[in-house]
């Protein structure tokens, strides 16, 4: 046990180590992960409805998706591609979590295909208008991954075609503060059904515009880690990895539901077209 708490205490080389899948497709956080999807209290794992509706409506008003192919990556359980549907689009959704897919399907309308995919590793479909990446997934990304990424999705655009993303805005970062948190059964019971010692460990990498919030889950019987990474971006620094990635930024806002861009904004927001 010393040795995993020392290890833990330690500060990791920025993406060392790569949790994500774990976190979405371990039961018990599948489950808990639907749940924050679906709840109007909070903006863990997706915005609230009203706040959806207003980034469908704004990306709606810029690129007119009536008739156009979208495919939402990261759908999780349908709330965008649902939307995009209502707005006359033929929509593919793409997630790597079947527990979150497989209430989409039930619960959706019908007319969006559903996909289980890896989008960093899988066959992806192509010939689409728009691909959309949103909630800054794009965020939680090494700089390498982030390439790959935005090459699969230009491969998978029709010519002229766009992406809609957003980021999270160096403004942000500055909220970040070093911490250790210890505490019984953390998050009220998010990270397993039964009893567990929860920990949290924060780290702030100003040099690379970076945060990690690591988190060591102590059951009785097991002992495991998630690393939850964010990168943080200036509207240069995302104009230029999606310009380098053969993209020509169209518009940038303080969010995806337009809201103007200003210094202290949390968020980019970002539609790009293929070139």
């Amino acid at each position: 046990m010393y040795e995993l708490l020392l290890d833990f205490s330690e500060r990791p080389a920025p993406f060392s180590r790569y949790t994500v899948k774990e976190l979405w497709t371990r039961p018990h956080l599948a489950r808990q992960m639907l749940d924050f999807h679906l709840s109007q209290e909070t903006d863990l794992a997706s915005r609230r409805l009203e706040s959806i509706d207003h980034v469908v409506e704004w990306i709606d008003a810029q690129l007119n998706l009536s008739n156009k192919r979208v495919c939402d990556l990261g759908c999780g359980p349908g709330l965008y591609a649902e939307r995009f549907a209502a707005q006359g689009a033929d929509v593919t959704g793409v997630d790597f979590s079947g527990h979150s897919l497989k209430y989409a399907e039930s619960q959706g309308s019908g007319s969006v295909s559903y996909l289980e995919a890896d989008y960093l590793l899988d066959d992806l479909p192509t010939g689409f208008d728009l691909v959309t990446l949103i909630y800054t997934d794009f965020c939680s990304l090494s700089s390498k991954q982030r390439g790959l990424l935005l090459q699969r999705m230009r491969s998978m655009l029709n010519p002229g075609g766009h992406v809609a993303l957003d980021v999270a805005a160096i403004a942000s970062l500055s909220a970040k503060e070093e911490q250790t948190i210890v505490e019984y059964r953390m998050m009220d019971g998010f990270w397993a059904p039964d009893d567990y010692i929860g920990m949290q460990r924060t780290f702030v990498y100003l040099e690379d515009c970076l945060s990690l919030d690591r988190y060591l889950i102590v059951q009785p019987n097991e002992n495991w880690q998630i690393f939850n990474w964010t990168q943080y971006f200036t509207p240069l620094s995302i104009e230029n990895e999606l310009r380098d990635a053969g993209f020509q930024v169209d518009h940038l806002a303080g969010d995806l539901s337009g809201t103007p861009l200003q210094p202290e904004s949390d968020l980019i927001g970002v539609i790009a077209s293929k070139i």
